[in-house]
């Protein structure tokens, strides 16, 4: 296993041999040595930026056979040189004014390498460096997946007492914003841009404020600022301690693209807008009681009179209105559970 600095990055599919490929040029100050590699693993790809650092290990390639062997360079994933999940690429030796920019030990104590206006390091094509991307606070035994920009997934549960510190653990300032009386209950927690407490700092998933996110709980409460209040009989979102899932963001598109969208609660569908909140039983519940009602009417319509003579436009209205009912009543049959 040789370590190395990435040095170019092929993107294109144009090119069989180079496919997933990378260049490496390995840290060995007698020689240069730069080497074509590809993903370890095709499943899980992290694609490095120019500057990063990765390990390269020698395997097996794809025209090896049981009579004769072959080999291949393959990258592994990149080396946290600065500790920072926006990037951990190595900084060239001067920054655009001509100044030291930080050396090895600086870098690894994680010291952003330019600031926006600095043009002379080089990423690679389209990539930017945001020095505001902070990490998620890590609890112990979490599984936690982190983006480059603020996208993560963490695996996790509720952990107890973790401001506390002794000689073996140091406690965190940040606190789960989700509570639970079963610390062991899983809960997962999907995030697309979230809040910063600077560079190399720690952050909570916050499901009111980061700009996207899907929570699916167990035992937790989640604490939900909903836009809008439900018909009375609904567990607000932070007060439910069983199983459930949450979408959040500024706007949530649900789409079929060639059959139904599918709803359905044991208990109740609840729609809920600035002006109006309901249960869908008792819209038609009462949509129900409207067309019994208009049932028993249409025939009196129909048989109107002003005294003795009957009147013409009710005695045609009447009709009307009752074939019409009609058929909404039957639809509203159909419809019922």
């Amino acid at each position: 296993m040789k370590l190395g600095t990435v040095m170019s990055i092929n993107l294109s599919d144009n090119d069989s041999d180079n496919f997933n490929s990378i260049l490496v040029s390995l840290l060995d100050r007698s020689t240069t040595n730069t080497l074509r590699c590809y993903p370890l693993n095709p499943n899980s790809r992290h694609i490095p930026i120019l500057g990063e650092q990765v390990y390269v290990i020698v395997a097996n390639s794809d025209t090896s056979s049981a009579s004769s062997q072959s080999s291949r360079n393959y990258y592994m994933s990149v080396v946290g040189l600065q500790k920072n999940v926006n990037h951990n690429a190595l900084p060239s030796l001067t920054n655009s004014e001509g100044t030291p920019t930080p050396n090895f030990s600086q870098v690894s104590n994680g010291i952003p390498i330019q600031n926006s206006t600095d043009d002379k390091v080089d990423f690679g094509i389209g990539f930017v460096e945001d020095s505001s991307i902070s990490q998620l606070q890590p609890f112990l035994g979490d599984v936690i997946n982190e983006g480059r920009f603020g996208q993560s997934i963490r695996f996790g549960y509720t952990p107890q007492n973790t401001t506390q510190s002794d000689n073996k653990i140091t406690g965190v300032v940040n606190e789960p914003s989700w509570k639970s009386t079963t610390p062991e209950a899983p809960i997962t927690i999907i995030r697309n841009g979230g809040q910063s407490n600077g560079y190399n700092k720690f952050v909570i998933e916050d499901i009111n404020e980061d700009d996207s996110s899907i929570w699916l709980g167990s035992k937790q409460t989640i604490g939900l600022k909903s836009s809008n209040t439900f018909t009375l009989g609904i567990t607000p979102t932070n007060l439910y301690k069983n199983p459930q899932i949450i979408l959040n963001s500024d706007r949530v598109v649900i789409n079929s693209k060639s059959d139904s969208v599918l709803i359905s609660g044991d208990k109740s569908v609840n729609v809920s807008t600035p002006n109006w909140k309901a249960d869908m039983d008792t819209i038609f519940s009462q949509l129900e009681s409207i067309t019994d009602a208009l049932l028993q009417l249409a025939p009196a319509i129909t048989a109107a009179t002003a005294g003795p003579v009957p009147v013409a436009s009710l005695t045609t209205a009447g009709p009307q209105l009752l074939s019409t009912i009609t058929q909404v009543k039957t639809q509203l049959t159909l419809m019922k559970q």
